[in-house]
């Protein structure tokens, strides 16, 4: 009797040990969940504003390196820029929108006669000519050089960058916070990739609840930086540059497949789910991280061109 009483004691003793040891490990992950969380919101309130401290006023020449212009050459009614710049014989010239951008970079001498600097001769006769032209109410419409189709004045696609009739003031700043916002669904899904890795290599379950907490907040964040980039870039189904219009869909496509990866996960967590439905979270949270790459890259090339990671 003292032998199966001690037994049951020691069995008892053990199992309060494993359930407190288990109960010690669960609080752990809790804080350290919460520390990762709350770093995780000083992160998105610091680096925004660092971000906004350190670009020029769109209202001033940058110094240094900065724009040696202040308002856009192409539509000179405007301030530029800092995000819309180009280089352009050692000088940085900086534009009101995408499209000013684009166009001197299709045509620079036609618009250095309004810029605050000089420049060769060359290009300064140029641009002479071209006011000269203008003056005259005789110029030919500019060409593409590249597929030898008119170009759309300055003013029709200062329409299409410059919403301000159509966009409230309110639209277009809640639209400036999309570029922060994708970092929060960028790095989650990565996370949530390398959990599940881990949960193929060791088969230990925690990856597995760690890939599905990095995942659902991914497919909120995706959501939400999708809508902003709406926001961003205007409500409109097609946009005139094709790099704009192709970020724009891909990361459309990229909110809508993390939304079905987390579908796709829940159904896999459910007890006796079949081996089919693992595979298919797996397939749908890998191709949504390389997509999220593939529109991460066409939001670069919107700042710093389609060639910006060229050797």
């Amino acid at each position: 009797m003292e032998v199966m009483t001690t037994a049951v004691v020691s069995t008892t003793t053990a199992g309060e040990h494993a359930q407190g040891k288990g109960s010690h490990m669960n609080r752990t992950i809790m804080h350290a969940l919460h520390r990762v969380w709350i770093s995780g919101l000083v992160m998105l309130a610091v680096l925004p504003m660092a971000g906004w401290a350190q670009s020029s006023p769109p209202g001033q020449p940058g110094e240094g390196d900065g724009p040696v212009n202040a308002m856009c050459p192409v539509t000179t009614d405007e301030p530029i820029d800092p995000r819309f710049i180009v280089e352009y014989e050692g000088n940085v010239v900086g534009f009101c929108c995408r499209k000013c951008r684009t166009k001197f970079e299709q045509d620079p001498g036609a618009y250095l006669h309004n810029l605050p600097v000089t420049f060769t001769q060359d290009e300064r006769e140029h641009a002479h000519d071209h006011a000269d032209d203008e003056h005259d109410g005789g110029a030919a419409p500019a060409v593409n050089s590249l597929t030898s189709q008119p170009l759309a004045s300055a003013d029709d696609e200062h329409a299409h960058s410059h919403e301000t009739g159509e966009r409230s003031r309110l639209a277009v700043w809640i639209g400036k916070l999309h570029p922060p916002a994708t970092h929060l669904p960028i790095g989650l899904l990565i996370g949530a990739v390398i959990a599940e890795l881990g949960v193929i290599t060791t088969h230990r379950s925690w990856f597995r609840h760690t890939a599905g907490f990095c995942l659902a907040l991914a497919a909120i964040g995706a959501v939400v930086a999708a809508t902003l980039g709406w926001f961003n870039g205007g409500f409109v189904l097609w946009d005139d540059d094709w790099v704009q219009a192709t970020h724009r869909w891909l990361g459309s496509a990229t909110a809508g497949l993390s939304l079905v990866a987390l579908i796709l996960f829940a159904r896999a967590i459910r007890p006796g789910a079949p081996s089919g439905a693992v595979t298919a979270y797996r397939v749908g949270l890998f191709v949504t991280t390389g997509l999220v790459g593939m529109t991460g890259f066409f939001g670069g090339a919107l700042v710093y061109g389609i060639d910006h990671y060229a050797w």
